[in-house]
């Protein structure tokens, strides 16, 4: 495990963290389904990228070969449902509950697969640290995990969103030849958000409105999303993926910490004991001189 891989999945897990702000905005100045957030996140993300990469004359799709096109549309179907699982997560059980079950479950789907199809398990340093994250997650959300009627269903929802993201994650554990993360990416989340479309015409359609709404969703789309998919799936190159699942549970912690600083929100004494809780998980799975890959 590289360092500069493990800081690259740090960066996506702090820039996705800049998604929960961003969203705030996007839903205070727009009325936006969840299932069009998705849509435009998505879009807005493999339009920038595309531009980009053809920018730089990298784009080369006529030269796309059959196993980088079959990455290409496996994680572009699987970001979408993603996408789309989370936002009806948090609709059926609450952002808080959503989150710690979506998120917290990703490690431990990474880890049966890896159980089962690989017969490894993780080690015990990653264990620990899994533990100190998803204890310091549930603290650090514990006033949001409110419950209702619904509450069943989102649980639901969620644990199939988490075992999601663990299949974007274990999809991509291995590089495809001559397909880096940005041209991944841009060409993923681009057929992601086309087939998301139809899902929003059916879901709920709504388009962010006015100079913020649009400023939200750019940089929703951009900064939390193409930016952040792009390190991910580059620190992927050798970062096992129960390490990065488990590292992606920095996102609420940085999400917590933006709502104080620029929404005016407060974290408790026990919030704060979660956070520290997560930040220390994290330092736990940095890497070691002394293990190898196949250890961590």
């Amino acid at each position: 495990m590289r360092p500069r891989h493990f800081v690259s999945v740090v960066l996506a897990a702090v820039l996705w963290g800049t998604g929960g702000v961003l969203g705030a905005v996007l839903a205070r100045t727009s009325d936006v389904p969840p299932a069009s957030v998705a849509m435009w996140r998505m879009l807005i993300a493999g339009v920038a990228l595309v531009a980009y990469l053809a920018a730089r004359g990298d784009l080369r799709l006529g030269a796309l070969t059959a196993p980088q096109a079959r990455r290409i549309v496996a994680t572009g179907a699987l970001v979408g449902i993603f996408e789309v699982g989370y936002f009806s997560g948090i609709a059926l059980a609450g952002v808080g509950l959503a989150t710690l079950v979506t998120i917290g479950s990703a490690p431990v789907w990474v880890a049966l697969w890896d159980g089962a199809r690989l017969r490894v398990r993780p080690a015990r340093r990653a264990l620990v640290a899994l533990a100190l994250a998803l204890g310091g997650l549930a603290v650090l959300l514990g006033t949001s995990l409110g419950t209702g009627d619904d509450a069943p269903a989102g649980v639901a929802v969620a644990l199939a969103t988490g075992a999601v993201f663990a299949g974007v994650t274990v999809v991509n554990r291995a590089p495809v030849a001559g397909l880096g993360s940005t041209r991944l990416t841009a060409l993923a989340f681009a057929a992601g958000g086309v087939m998301l479309a139809p899902v929003a015409l059916v879901g709920g359609w709504g388009m962010p409105a006015g100079v913020d709404g649009w400023a939200a969703a750019l940089g929703l789309g951009v900064g939390a999303t193409a930016l952040a998919y792009v390190a991910y799936l580059d620190g992927l190159a050798t970062v096992p993926p129960f390490v990065a699942t488990v590292v992606s549970l920095l996102e609420p912690l940085v999400a917590a910490v933006l709502g104080v600083a620029l929404l005016g929100e407060s974290l408790g004494r026990w919030a704060l004991a979660g956070a520290a809780a997560l930040a220390a998980a994290v330092v736990l799975l940095r890497p070691q001189r002394d293990e190898s890959v196949s250890r961590v």
